[in-house]
């Protein structure tokens, strides 16, 4: 019979072996990505779009809104009859709009991979907009701006992020409800036959030999004939700021702290990475403890690294009622000192190294997950050698280290600071 009195034994491995993604190439040169891994007879096959995402467009909402109506739309199909097909064969898609690195999924069983693909293949490169989808499209994301802009904690966000990278950057934009009424469906068409006509695919599950013909098939013979010119986007802003956006009605404050940060190829990346999951990455963080256990001000706050394409910056989130939101500033502040000046015990310090192992560990019980991974580094032009090199570091980051890593990069006086509320 168990001993629940006895607690279970415990170990920490800090070695990990990822199975291995073959990279192969369609005959216009595509490059196709195989992971060939998991027990149950599914595929995900995800088509990346390199130059796709908000980075590389010069109308806000045109990227996000022409990934949107990829599904809308056929030479072939109408809406609802891909709706209907997909159906059929129990498939679904995934759109994925994002800065940098936007995509559109597949799900579907292994065996009706040869009966999807070619419609597949329709909607990456036959779409044609139609105006009374585009029009719906329109006004669901009308709704959703309407919506978020009530939610101080978005607000919040959005301006913390065109705080750190301005107006004129494609991090910082904020898309507003004239831009979405602006947009027409030539500026998608625009937009998708210079920058979505260049693709990447990562195909994961139960992968079949054949399946590399099939894809080949379908998607091998589009030319891949790239318009964009390459840009080079930088910050308007170097010094720290302070926005306080005040709301009398508001009962809550939400409070985004932060500056950018050095880019996940940088040998300090994954020690600052340590650091911020001390300060507020987990719920035992500094940050949890003392400002939602022991001060009671919120139910929840964090810090992160969000490493984009192009920039890395640190955020330190939160949403307390409006007469706690000096005493949390000030608290968070008083965590970080603490992190400057005062060594981390060996106990707290374990514990954090746990629970960075363990969460990693959780990432990695499925084929999807694991084509996550491989995709995590791909997109930042890394290979495999990033986790070897992030499960050490972890294993060797030491109290100094934190002590190091947060005077060289916690500085108060260089956190950018957003108030909403």
């Amino acid at each position: 019979m168990l001993d629940r009195t006895i607690a279970p034994s415990h170990s920490s491995t800090y070695n990990i072996n990822l199975p291995q993604v073959t990279r192969h190439t369609l005959n216009n040169g595509v490059p196709l990505f195989i992971l060939n891994e998991g027990k149950q007879p599914v595929v995900k096959l995800e088509v990346l779009f390199p130059f796709g995402g908000i980075y590389h467009e010069s109308e806000p909402a045109t990227a996000m809104l022409a990934l949107k109506m990829l599904k809308e739309g056929t030479s072939s199909f109408s809406s609802q009859e891909l709706s209907e097909k997909l159906a059929h064969y129990g498939a679904f898609l995934e759109v994925s709009p994002s800065f940098d690195y936007p995509s559109i999924a597949l799900y579907c069983l292994s065996r009706h991979l040869p009966d999807i693909l070619p419609i597949f293949q329709e909607i990456i490169n036959e779409a044609t907009f139609p105006n009374e989808e585009f029009e719906r499209i329109r006004q669901i994301e009308l709704q959703q701006i309407k919506l978020q802009n009530e939610r101080s904690n978005i607000v919040a966000s959005k301006k913390y992020r065109n705080l750190l990278f301005g107006d004129s950057h494609p991090y910082g934009v904020l898309v507003q409800e004239e831009d979405l009424n602006q947009r027409e469906t030539s500026d998608l068409k625009d937009f998708y036959n210079k920058n979505l006509n260049t693709i990447e695919l990562i195909i994961s599950g139960q992968v079949e030999t054949a399946d590399f013909d099939l894809i080949n098939t379908a998607f091998g013979h589009f030319p891949q004939t790239n318009k964009v010119n390459k840009v080079d986007h930088q910050p308007n802003f170097a010094e720290a700021r302070q926005i306080i956006d005040e709301k009398d009605d508001a009962l809550q404050s939400s409070i985004r702290m932060g500056k950018l940060m050095i880019s996940k190829d940088h040998d300090d990346y994954i020690p600052l990475l340590i650091t911020t999951h001390l300060l507020g990455g987990y719920f035992g963080s500094r940050l949890m403890k003392n400002i939602r256990e022991d001060k009671g001000y919120t139910y929840g706050i964090y810090s992160s690294l969000v490493a984009l394409k192009h920039a890395t910056y640190l955020t330190i989130g939160t949403d307390v009622k409006k007469e706690y939101r000096a005493d949390t500033l000030s608290e968070i502040k008083r965590e970080i000192t603490r992190l400057q000046t005062e060594p981390v015990g060996a106990q707290e310090l374990d514990t954090v190294k746990n629970h960075m192992v363990g969460h990693f560990q959780s990432r990695l019980n499925s084929a999807f997950s694991l084509a996550e991974k491989f995709k995590n580094v791909h997109l930042h032009d890394m290979d495999y050698s990033y986790y070897d090199n992030y499960l050490s570091s972890i294993k060797q980051f030491t109290a100094e280290d934190v002590m190091n890593m947060s005077n060289k990069y916690l500085q108060i006086g260089d956190l950018n600071t957003v108030v909403v509320g």
